[in-house]
């Protein structure tokens, strides 16, 4: 059946919007590879806008539909179905994967950079906005406003992603037939890396207007979330898990569980994980947080870190008086250590955290409340 869409607000009063076939799917092809807005990146298990570093990019297998980044390093690479038959579908899964052995081959993102995102960025396809970009670094800066901790963070997970070809694989199409979800449901639950989604792409039409909308249709079942395969990120089970001390490994499990409860999010690393705050001035959360195992740490970030990295705070205007409080009354917590490094964070040590956990998730959860 097909969907129908009412529009209300406008001046000339609720418009009905109702899916009609495109007369070729190329125009729905042009207008995804146009316009990379309209996949629903959420769907895709990853966070804020997707930054396209790759269109009509001649590859060894071909030329790329698209070829997309997220601000956490993930690499989604897009194909477009266009004809009616089975053969099709599958030629559009095999294209993606072959997409992704050719990035593969490169073996790490500087030659992915220099090899792919490069042409890109002096080919006639690049959006104007980043059209004077040199590379990706100065891309996902204009895209991110990103500082070097975290072009550092990215692409130590774009480097795992291209080593291990952890892609997503998207396929993008008007309908998809029952084979081709089956062959992806295969592919979703046997593959170790990689994961497979299929996108439809229709068109509707209501009084003279033309309007595009994008599903997701088919992924695959929750792993562990986006790329957190055992070699690339680290999971909370296998955080927890590694925690020998019993009293530490209780401590911390009341803070996931905690930092759930108040609404904020966990993002892994391969390492740890950082604790992160949504904000209503960007789609992208704000770490306010990091947990690392005895050995690592990020930066000036270790063991149980709570605070901000102030140069993260200007694009977030509507909460940097909560952050900034919050900050203060951390530091007041005894038995914390200064983070050091231009960081307005502290640091706490194991045995400490387990004495002052109680004092310390109460202040995430002033925070949570001041900043909701």
């Amino acid at each position: 059946m097909p969907r129908k869409i009412l529009v209300k607000g406008g001046s000339a009063g609720p418009i009905d919007f109702v899916e009609v076939p495109a007369a070729d799917e190329h125009e729905l092809q042009e207008t995804l590879r146009a316009h990379p807005q309209l996949i629903p990146a959420e769907d895709l298990g990853l966070s804020g806008d997707l930054l396209v570093v790759g269109r009509e990019t001649q590859l060894a297998s071909g030329a790329i539909d698209l070829l997309c980044l997220s601000r956490s390093g993930e690499l989604v690479i897009i194909e477009f179905k266009t004809g009616p038959k089975n053969p099709d579908f599958r030629h559009a899964l095999a294209q993606v994967i072959d997409y992704g052995s050719d990035i593969w081959k490169l073996g790490g993102w500087t030659a992915f950079d220099q090899g792919v995102v490069h042409r890109y960025l002096s080919s006639k396809w690049v959006e104007p906005t980043y059209a004077s970009c040199d590379g990706l670094q100065a891309a996902a800066t204009k895209a991110w406003a990103l500082n070097p901790e975290e072009w550092e963070v990215l692409t130590d997970r774009l480097d795992q992603v291209i080593k291990k070809g952890d892609f997503h694989f998207v396929v993008a199409a008007q309908r998809f037939v029952d084979p081709m979800k089956v062959s992806v449901s295969y592919l979703n639950e046997t593959t170790q890396a990689g994961r497979y989604f299929l996108v439809e792409v229709v068109r509707l039409d209501g009084a003279g207007l033309t309007a595009y909308a994008a599903q997701v249709v088919h992924k695959p079942e929750v792993r562990g979330g986006a790329g957190s395969s055992p070699a690339a990120k680290a999971s909370e089970a296998a955080f927890l898990a590694a925690i020998a001390d019993l009293d530490y490994h209780e401590a911390m499990n009341e803070l996931f569980a905690s930092v759930k409860a108040l609404g904020l999010t966990m993002e892994w690393g391969s390492k740890g994980a950082s604790i992160r705050l949504k904000s209503p001035d960007q789609q992208e959360p704000i770490s306010v947080g990091w947990v690392f195992l005895e050995g690592d740490q990020w930066t000036w970030a270790k063991h149980v870190t709570f605070g901000v990295d102030p140069s993260t705070l200007k694009n977030h205007p509507s909460i940097e008086p909560a952050i900034l409080e919050f900050c203060q009354k951390i530091s007041l917590v005894a038995g914390g250590n200064p983070a050091g490094s231009n960081s307005n964070a502290v640091i706490f040590e194991p045995s400490v955290f387990v004495k002052k956990r109680e004092d310390l998730i109460a202040l995430i959860g002033e925070l949570a409340a001041r900043s909701s």
